[in-house]
């Protein structure tokens, strides 16, 4: 706080997460703390719920950082608790130990006597939808002149943005030659000239076209299972993709298993047509096609895939994600990334819509002159989660990476669409992060992010809940 307030910067502060410390596994909290309570969250991860006399120590810590403040701060108590465990019925639900922590920061605060900081109490909890529009409200108010309607920069970094932001939250500065600096504008592509309504790629690409040009990024869903897919389109996916490394990864192995000669890959997306295809009534599914397969007529193979109900494809498994020598040994033997642009050439040829990954510049200009609808920029193996990778870009150095395959492509084929996948882009704030800071990329595809991830989040805190239970007392 102390560099907002030397600032002269308007905040609007609240007490979120004040409840608990966190901790790594369980057996690295400290001994000193064993007999305090403690909720193991995941494996990786334990809270420790603060007591009474540290939540009093916050408050005067944060009153303290408040009271030399020299432009507006509202200050804004839930008084139903503070994070999601401090909820009546929840692990961490203390009202006495939230209760000082709110109590004596209002009065820390008054005590003060600095016009500049007021304190609200609200009769809401810190997740509720309410308090969110409340924090807003105060940010307009403590915001003034620098919240009113302006027109848009005109300058080159800032072009399209509303100066109203960048009055009060520095840009965030992207030092990469790829990516743009904060936030870019959008990129409103239009749809090509030459769409078939009667067939799937032109049935469907008119409204990705629309949603993109009415704000709305592109979301595509891996499925692995059934229950993901209608899960997928139940959230509003308007992309489902199946292919092989789905099925490996909701078996809890990971999704790189699906490059390894463990099944055959394109067998298993016919197999799993059976289960997805009849629970998604309305979404577009898609089938992951190993293009480089010798042992299938590609183009026979893809007609086959749409007569079952797909309505388009993508490269997977596909040879992009191999490097060094093994891979330039499969380029010099015939089944390296060129099979995949070909393929990609015959799909659009039966009129299915055409989502390939490109791992490179060079790679995503190949499927966009090979007639792609939609490239999708892979920067890497998704990172979260119990079995993701552990080795990955950042997520700066992920957006540059983006931001070029983009570029190539769009140089190649001016109606193109561009998403984002992998690497560190996991989660939708990732996902944000990528979308606001490149130029001419219309959405995200997840796979693990879509379905593993989420899933092995929300049973691990079932169980949990469940586990966390106790039985009366014995008589």
């Amino acid at each position: 706080l102390e560099a907002a307030v030397e600032a002269g910067i308007p905040l609007v502060v609240s007490a979120g997460g004040l409840d608990m410390v966190n901790f790594g596994a369980r057996d690295t909290v400290p001994e000193k703390f064993s007999h305090r309570q403690l909720y193991v969250h995941n494996k990786h991860v334990t809270l420790m719920r603060t007591d009474v006399s540290e939540n009093r120590e916050f408050a005067r810590f944060i009153a303290a950082k408040l009271a030399s403040a020299k432009a507006p701060v509202a200050v804004l108590l839930p008084d139903k608790g503070i994070s999601a465990l401090d909820a009546e019925g929840q692990a961490f639900y203390n009202p006495e130990a939230t209760g000082e922590l709110l109590n004596v920061l209002q009065s820390e605060i008054a005590a003060a006597g600095n016009s500049m900081v007021s304190v609200q109490r609200l009769p809401l909890h810190i997740n509720d939808p309410q308090f969110a529009v409340e924090l807003i409200t105060a940010f307009r108010k403590v915001g003034g002149d620098n919240l009113s309607s302006q027109p848009p920069s005109t300058d080159k970094e800032g072009a399209g943005r509303n100066n109203a932001t960048t009055d009060i939250i520095a840009p965030i500065q992207i030092h990469s030659e790829a990516a743009v600096s904060s936030i870019a504008p959008r990129s409103c592509p239009t749809a090509p000239p030459d769409l078939d309504p009667d067939t799937p790629r032109g049935a469907i690409l008119p409204g990705l076209y629309e949603l993109v040009s009415s704000g709305y990024p592109i979301i595509g869903g891996g499925a692995g299972t059934g229950i993901s897919a209608k899960s997928e389109e139940d959230g509003g996916a308007h992309l489902i993709v199946v292919y092989n490394s789905g099925r490996f990864r909701m078996a809890g192995r990971g999704s790189l298993a699906g490059l390894l000669p463990f099944a055959d890959a394109n067998g298993i997306v016919v197999e799993m047509a059976s289960e997805v295809l009849p629970v998604v009534k309305h979404t577009p599914v898609l089938a992951g096609v190993c293009g480089t397969d010798p042992f299938r007529d590609i183009p026979r193979f893809l007609a086959r895939l749409r007569d079952m109900g797909f309505s388009g494809i993508q490269n997977f498994p596909t040879v992009g994600l191999y490097d060094g020598t093994f891979r330039a040994n499969l380029e010099e033997t015939g089944m390296g990334f060129q099979k995949e642009v070909e393929m990609v050439a015959q799909a659009r040829k039966l009129g299915l819509l055409t989502t390939p990954y490109a791992f490179t510049p060079e790679e995503a200009a190949a499927m966009a002159g090979a007639g792609a609808d939609i490239v999708v920029a892979h920067v890497g193996l998704t990172t979260a989660g119990s079995i993701g990778a552990a080795t990955s870009l950042t997520l700066e150095d992920a957006t540059s990476a983006v931001q070029a395959m983009a570029d190539a492509a769009r140089a190649v084929h001016p109606h193109i669409l561009v998403l984002c996948h992998g690497g560190p882009i996991a989660t939708p704030a990732d996902a944000a992060y990528v979308l606001g800071r490149t130029r001419g990329v219309h959405g995200f595809y997840g796979a693990s992010s879509m379905e593993r991830i989420p899933v092995e989040v929300a049973i691990a805190d079932c169980v949990r809940e469940f586990t966390s239970l106790r039985l009366p007392e014995c008589d």
